[in-house]
């Protein structure tokens, strides 16, 4: 399941040999000098491992964006600049220097950055969305973005969520990696989109106890199954819990799209007046026990969205009783958010093309 068309995956194939006939040209100069400064003769493999050992400590690369392969070269360059002023010796300090070293060096870098450039540009997500938890009471699911399950915990490899091969909180993501079951410790993982989309409309759905939220699962059905890409495609997430695997827990989305395209993270609630700002037994109260009583319900459903944003980034949109009286509406608005996609996007052609000034 690539990102990548086979005409891309061909031009990154004929890109790296390139590459690596370029290094392998410049290689007995710079092997030779790397050796002398070392002051004993050493191997490809202990050159490289000093050009590239260090690439997390030069610049950040997990959370790191980098629009193109001179922006990894360059705050790589800041990085190595910035590490080695604080070292009394440092073999790079003098190799560097050399123009044919440093020609190497960048070269084996801009190579590391084509071999791995869906990682090197995609967007970084927030910290507090690498793991999620949604569901209401008992009956809840997890998705993470690398997930693996360790000392009793299910936690992120942190070494795999740059690699990952697909969009964040997408369909697709939800297809590689499964649901995580936390109570039964594993991955609740589906052979094709028509299981995905069963268990979405048969489980999820039925644990809803709002028919406006019914509705939208079933819109939201219908929407993937006319979509050209339903991997690409968010995940509509139901029930986000705000405090995860916590059981008895403060606030929950009605449903949530994490749009790994645009970084758009947005919230839907619904909230008709019956169930969110209603006083019981209002008659036999006054008129200032009434406000009051209104005061704490607006102030609880206001903090919830300003935690949501705190925490996660995440914007919240309402639907109150005038908006639920059309469902289509409601759903037509979270259709905007699940399509947007990026005006422009880095193209590869582009950026391969951008070799011939560097």
């Amino acid at each position: 399941m690539s990102i990548y068309s086979q005409q891309e995956i061909e031009s990154l194939k004929q890109l790296d040999e390139e590459m690596t006939s370029e290094l392998e040209a410049m290689l007995p100069e710079v092997l030779h000098n790397f050796s002398k400064e070392k002051g004993r003769a050493c191997s490809v493999h202990s050159l490289h491992g000093t050009i590239g050992g260090k690439n997390n400590t030069y610049v950040d690369s997990i959370r790191t964006q980098f629009s193109d392969p001179n922006d990894f070269k360059a705050k790589w360059l800041e990085g190595f600049i910035a590490y080695i002023g604080d070292k009394s010796y440092s073999p790079l300090r003098n190799l560097m220097k050399d123009k044919t070293f440093r020609n190497y060096t960048l070269t084996f870098l801009e190579r590391n950055f084509y071999r791995n450039l869906l990682a090197r540009t995609r967007i970084k997500p927030n910290e507090s969305l690498w793991k999620i938890w949604f569901g209401g009471g008992k009956f809840f699911w997890g998705l993470i973005i690398a997930p693996t399950f360790r000392e009793k915990i299910w936690t992120n490899d942190v070494s795999e969520i740059r690699r990952a091969n697909y969009m964040y909180w997408t369909v697709g993501h939800v297809m590689e990696t499964g649901l995580i079951d936390p109570e039964n410790n594993g991955s609740y993982k589906f052979d094709k989109l028509d299981d995905l989309l069963n268990f979405y409309r048969s489980i999820l759905k039925r644990v809803s106890n709002s028919q406006y939220e019914k509705e939208i699962f079933d819109h939201y059905v219908e929407y993937l199954k006319c979509s050209e890409d339903p991997f690409s495609e968010p995940f509509l997430i139901p029930e986000l819990r705000y405090a995860g695997l916590e059981v008895d827990h403060e606030h929950r989305l009605d449903f949530t799209i994490l749009n790994s395209h645009t970084m758009d993270m947005i919230g839907f609630e619904f909230s008709p007046h019956s169930t969110h700002m209603s006083v019981s037994k209002i008659k036999d109260k006054l008129q200032k026990d009434v406000n009051s009583e209104l005061s704490i319900k607006w102030n609880k459903e206001m903090m919830k969205r300003n935690k949501y944003f705190s925490n996660f980034g995440i914007t919240t949109v309402t639907f109150t009783d005038d908006n639920l009286l059309n469902i289509p509406n409601c759903f037509e608005t979270m259709k905007h958010y699940l399509s947007t996609r990026p005006k422009t996007k880095v193209n590869l052609d582009e950026q391969i093309a951008r070799l011939e000034n560097i």
